[in-house]
């Protein structure tokens, strides 16, 4: 049973001071349906102070840490998996982080000049509350 909110820590190095990520959590039943758990859509730079933002250092590996996901509670099937979808959150109906350092409100395409380039590293992690 997966019962509670799941927290991680990703570790990334981008060529931007900011984004915005999203991670999604599905069980996978064993027919191959998906459920959707829960999900997290944050601004990296507000990861460690919700209150004060710190803008990323482009080019650098940084910790990215969360726990205020939405809570969950579910018995999961016989045989299920769990997947986990990490993105970068380009959803035409919420506000575009192009990753200058501006004030997200104020910044535009023009602004965002090079592509967002992106490496994930392999000692992140998602912790799932599992309840015996």
């Amino acid at each position: 049973m997966v019962n509670g909110s799941f927290l991680a820590e990703i570790k990334c190095n981008i060529n931007k001071k900011d984004i915005d990520l999203g991670v999604t959590l599905y069980e996978v039943t064993p027919n191959g349906e998906y459920f959707h758990l829960s999900y997290y859509i944050g601004r990296a730079s507000y990861a460690k102070d919700i209150e004060n933002r710190q803008l990323l250092e482009p080019d650098k590996i940084e910790t990215i840490d969360f726990s205020n996901t939405h809570f969950v509670s579910k018995q999961l099937s016989k045989g299920s998996r769990l997947l986990i979808g990490l993105t970068i959150n380009k959803n035409p109906f919420s506000q575009l982080n192009y990753g200058t350092g501006k004030e997200v409100s104020d910044e535009t395409i023009l602004d965002a000049k090079e592509p967002l380039q992106i490496k994930w590293y392999n000692d992140s992690f998602v912790k799932i509350p599992v309840l015996k």
